[in-house]
């Protein structure tokens, strides 16, 4: 940069700048790759990222702490992997979603519906509590069962409301639900169902055709899951049902859905590999830049103005042809006789006369000695660096004798 140009940024404003756009570029590649299972997912409904008493994040984190392989479905995938779905309290569904769950019936080893029974609203100054919670009217538990029944084809089974259930019956041996009530149950008249999970007022688990079903969601829901026994009946239930594989928690039915991307595919190897390279390349880049910002400086002339620049020219070219050794001995020569002139030396001498009438115009010894050593190596051959002294000594001591007169 020039002496009259000006940066624009300084070197800290410069470094502070840089580093906030790398920041901000790896923090949009890393939301872009991996965008997390409940990001940008709220609300107090009753599903898997929920934190409100109607939620399910707690049955969720519950079965991650024991070590059970939990997912949470936000996009459509492969389900074969999939040991049981979990279709939780499902509300408000069309026929989109009935094709969808008919598929999944096809692909997975079991599927789990959880009937709904309350709706929450969200408290106005704190979006993710309850501000107020009432149960559903039966009637909109009765379209999620008439649902059912066109997913097996089938009558849909009759519900029940108890205000409480007694003596529990299960297939299994282990600590029984607690439940508060209105109770909700299947009828237990209903041939279609195999109780799996039963009380003397109907059935809690059952199996129909294909499908479980829990009719009551208090069982796993977060304010139902501390109350007696029932963290360690859900967990036991869900060990029963499921096959061998993960257990899934559908979050498309509640409007969760993700649309797959090109962005999401690139977080998963081997393509994660592309975007790895060229965050790689750009902090290659960025180094070799380091320190290199502002205006650009402007390009040397090709041949500079001036004596100067041919005379450094002249210089290199004898420098790199080797042809110190004659120059030294022409230099020497032609010093000799310009201070040889200067002191009115006679005219038509030769070269070795001319030398022998500057030596003898010398009176001081050890200055004549100095100067005839000196010519005398300027006639041998000499390295480059060698034959540079004695040219400045040859220069330095004819200026001395040239000023002192003699």
């Amino acid at each position: 940069m020039s002496a009259g140009e000006v940066s624009l940024f300084s070197r800290r404003a410069t470094l502070a700048v840089g580093g906030a756009a790398v920041l901000s570029l790896l923090a949009a590649f890393y939301l872009l790759l991996f965008p997390g299972e409940g990001q940008g997912v709220r609300g107090v409904g009753p599903h898997g990222y929920s934190r409100s008493a109607i939620g399910h994040f707690g049955v969720i984190r519950l079965l991650r702490e024991l070590g059970e392989p939990v997912l949470q479905l936000r996009m459509a995938r492969d389900l074969g992997e999939c040991g049981l779905l979990v279709l939780a309290e499902p509300n408000e569904l069309d026929r989109r979603d009935d094709a969808r769950v008919v598929t999944w019936l096809r692909q997975v080893t079991a599927l789990l519906l959880v009937l709904p029974k309350r709706e929450g609203r969200a408290d106005f100054d704190r979006p993710d509590w309850l501000g107020e919670v009432e149960l559903l009217p039966q009637r909109d538990v009765e379209q999620v069962l008439e649902h059912l029944g066109r997913w097996l084809d089938d009558t849909p089974p009759q519900l029940v409301r108890v205000d409480a259930a007694h003596h529990w019956y299960s297939v299994w041996h282990g600590p029984e639900p607690t439940l508060v009530g209105p109770v909700q149950l299947l009828d237990a008249n209903d041939a279609r169902i195999r109780p799996l999970w039963s009380c003397d007022e109907g059935v809690l688990l059952g199996l129909i055709g294909q499908m479980l079903v829990l009719s009551d969601p208090d069982l796993i829901a977060n304010h139902g899951l501390p109350r007696g026994d029932n963290a360690a009946a859900v967990v036991q239930m869900l060990r029963e049902v499921r096959g061998a594989g993960a257990i899934v928690f559908d979050e498309t039915l509640h409007g969760h859905e993700i649309e797959p991307s090109i962005w999401h595919a690139a977080g998963q190897y081997p393509l994660v590999l592309v975007p790895v390279h060229l965050l790689l390349t750009m902090a290659l880049v960025l180094w070799l830049a380091y320190g290199r910002f502002g205006a650009a400086l402007p390009m040397p002339a090709a041949i500079a103005a001036g004596k100067q620049f041919l005379i450094d020219n002249t210089a290199a070219l004898l420098r790199r042809g080797g042809h110190h050794g004659p120059s030294l001995r022409r230099y020497a020569r032609q010093r000799v006789r310009a201070i040889a002139e200067a002191l009115h030396a006679p005219s038509g001498l030769a070269d070795g006369p001319c030398r022998d009438w500057l030596l003898t115009r010398v009176h001081d010894p050890a200055r004549r000695r100095r100067l005839a050593e000196l010519l005398d190596l300027a006639a041998t051959s000499l390295p480059a660096r060698d034959a540079l002294a004695t040219a400045r000594g040859i220069r330095t001591l004819t200026e001395e004798i040239l000023h002192a007169g003699h």
